[in-house]
């Protein structure tokens, strides 16, 4: 097979050339940074969009999110990535309803503004607001640091959590930060997440809210950024297989016979999808796929008339089956799109036995049952991913030595953050953090 160069004729010279494979969030923010410095990276995505699970899906007529994606105005990666391409996004504060159980977090709320907001929530009784008040505190004191090995449940027992907020506000909590069941979530996962939101002030817990689906809003407008700056992406490409080529490698592109060759290589991948493709002997991909293993999320889309709006614009309601925690409902008004209903499921759980229709039929039970007033549903629908994200377990962790299993090819993706579960923030922080990486090594 021929090897083809991979850039040529510019500033960013071939000892420059990188590869990433994998557009989404990690991948995209990594080809980003590494373009405004001066590289020509190249951005191999196999779907004919770059986002990964942050990108648009055709539902219903429309291109409407793949799940939904709470970002927070705290996130410093996120604001350094949007900064960047020049996105801008309205912040509204954080608030959600669950029963008579209303909590709002205003801009202005100081250090654990969560803490100072819950003296005036409502529904709370004062010992559920004791002990979450106490809880923070003392986390806050232990430097929000906690053992490695412990998870959520064990967390939430050794805490005396009482069981009523358990069911109404850590779980669902937990569920949707963690994508995993608490009693195999990783406590270290969620104390850094809770540092960052609810240990900080009202305008850390802002709500960044797209006014439109995230590929229009977000994922469109970063990849006009990257090429500006001289990246490219390419969609409808999977890399079949990298092979060291001396002291960079060769990727073999689909179909195509000739290779494509790169110093520096970037696996923006979750760790089940190195094994897609052939890589060295040497990569570890089957132990990583065992390691973090995988966790489904689901989306229920339920269309209403125009001038249907939920009590809220994050609201909770019961799970689809009677074993299921609680859920999310969220009111997709501010993304445009006016009665329009979108109910989150994180985790595997009793509602992965049902078919999709039942699923959405549940999903839709659920909350007339919550809501009083529902008007007709005008049609439903259910988005399943079953490989969504990793299982942010205990075990679920990688050395930062392991990171560049082999010379320049680097391991980037939410999976590999030192400190986050699967977050838009996370996988941001990991294509940055890599981007860096390379930079230094050029130094």
């Amino acid at each position: 097979m021929a090897l083809l160069a991979a850039t040529a004729g510019s500033a960013a010279s071939a000892s420059k050339s990188v590869a990433i494979v994998g557009g989404g969030w990690a991948g995209l923010a990594c080809a980003l940074k590494l373009a405004q410095a001066g590289y020509q990276p190249i951005v191999f995505e196999s779907a004919s969009e770059p986002g990964g699970r942050a990108r648009r899906a055709h539902v219903e007529g429309k291109h409407r999110d793949n799940g939904q994606h709470l970002m927070l105005a705290g996130g410093d990666s996120l604001n350094t990535l949007f900064a960047s391409a020049g996105i801008t996004l309205p912040t509204t504060a954080f608030s959600f309803q669950s029963d008579a159980r209303q909590l709002c977090v205003p801009p202005n709320a100081g250090s654990l503004g969560l803490a100072f907001a819950l003296l005036r929530a409502q529904g709370f009784n004062w010992q559920e607001r004791y002990r979450l008040i106490v809880t923070l505190l003392r986390l806050k004191a232990n430097g929000w640091t906690v053992p490695k090995d412990q998870t959520v449940a064990h967390w939430l027992q050794q805490t005396k959590q009482p069981t009523s907020l358990i069911d109404t506000f850590w779980a669902p909590l937990t569920l949707a930060i963690l994508n995993t069941p608490l009693a195999e979530a990783a406590m270290h996962r969620l104390a850094p997440t809770l540092r960052d939101t609810l240990g900080k002030d009202g305008r850390a817990l802002g709500i960044l809210q797209p006014p439109g689906n995230l590929t229009e809003c977000i994922v469109s407008p970063l990849v006009k950024a990257i090429e500006d700056a001289g990246g490219t992406v390419r969609c409808g490409a999977r890399v079949a297989a990298i092979n060291q080529a001396g002291v960079g490698y060769a990727l073999l592109v689909g179909n195509e016979t000739d290779t494509l060759q790169f110093d520096q290589v970037v696996l923006a991948l979750p760790p089940w999808s190195l094994s897609k493709m052939a890589l060295p002997d040497s990569l570890p991909t089957a132990a990583l796929a065992q390691s973090f293993g995988d966790q489904p999320i689901a989306t229920v889309y339920l269309g209403f008339a125009t001038d249907f709006h939920l009590p809220a614009p994050l609201l909770q309601i019961p799970g689809p089956t009677p074993g299921d925690a609680r859920v999310w409902a969220i009111d997709r008004a501010h993304c445009g799109e006016p009665g329009v209903i979108a109910v989150s499921l994180s985790a595997q759980g009793p509602w992965c036995e049902l078919s999709g229709d039942d699923l959405a039929q549940a999903c839709l039970l659920a909350l007339q049952n919550a809501v009083d007033g529902v008007p007709a549903c005008l049609w439903k629908k259910a988005v399943i991913v079953q490989r969504a994200t990793y299982a942010s377990t205990p075990e679920a962790f990688i050395p930062h030595q392991d990171l560049e299993p082999l010379p320049h090819l680097h391991l980037a993706g939410d999976w590999t953050h030192p400190e986050y579960p699967a977050t838009l923030e996370a996988a941001v922080y990991s294509g940055f953090s890599t981007a860096h990486h390379i930079m230094q090594q050029q130094t």
